[in-house]
């Protein structure tokens, strides 16, 4: 299968170069301008101009979660999903949804209202932390947030982590200091988030 990842550094594309880097499959990485994801030809591929996209022999697929998803189920053998059905399955995508529905949208609206709304700010950035706080003890007694090997939820849960940890809201839970340490300790993302 030919991959090429469209992508931009310090973007949602670098969580698909960690999982491609992950998995070891070859791909091509298409650095992509803030001009070329505002033309006709690129919204093409991406309607909002956004990465990361993904082009394969099959077609185009964008956005973080359903290329994630994608590559995870194109090699099983990575085994960074549970079989279809499984409850740890079920628990793959809670964990993931959980960072990207519970943590990445409260940063944002945390940033966004800095300035202008500094009490809505403080109650986003409450919300980010109570969910940091559930991921926390759910990581106390774990290496890994389901079962005892790296998973997608790890990459996509533990990406979202990253960002809290950025906006300073993983200093009170140990458990998730600990737990990206060893994420970042992963040479698959380093290789990734190595300047481009």
């Amino acid at each position: 299968m030919t991959l090429r990842l469209l992508h931009r550094p310090n973007s949602r594309s670098a969580r698909v170069r960690w999982l491609l880097e992950d998995i070891g499959a070859p791909y091509e990485l298409v650095p992509v301008s803030d001009e070329e994801k505002a033309s006709e030809e690129y919204r093409s591929r991406h309607p909002l101009g956004r990465v990361p996209v993904l082009e394969t022999d099959e077609g185009i697929v964008f956005e973080t979660l359903a290329v994630c998803v994608h590559l995870a189920e194109q090699y099983p053998e990575a085994s960074l999903l549970p079989a279809p059905g499984s409850f740890d399955r079920a628990l793959v995508f809670q964990w993931i949804s959980l960072g990207l529905t519970e943590v990445e949208p409260h940063l944002g609206e945390m940033r966004r209202a800095e300035e202008s709304a500094p009490e809505l700010a403080e109650a986003a950035r409450g919300r980010a932390r109570a969910t940091v706080g559930v991921l926390d003890a759910a990581l106390a007694d774990r290496e890994f947030l389901v079962g005892a090997r790296f998973t997608l939820a790890d990459l996509l849960c533990g990406s979202a982590l990253f960002a809290a940890r950025r906006a300073e809201l993983v200093s009170d839970a140990p458990a998730v200091e600990a737990y990206l340490a060893r994420l970042e300790g992963r040479p698959a993302r380093q290789r990734a988030y190595a300047p481009d």
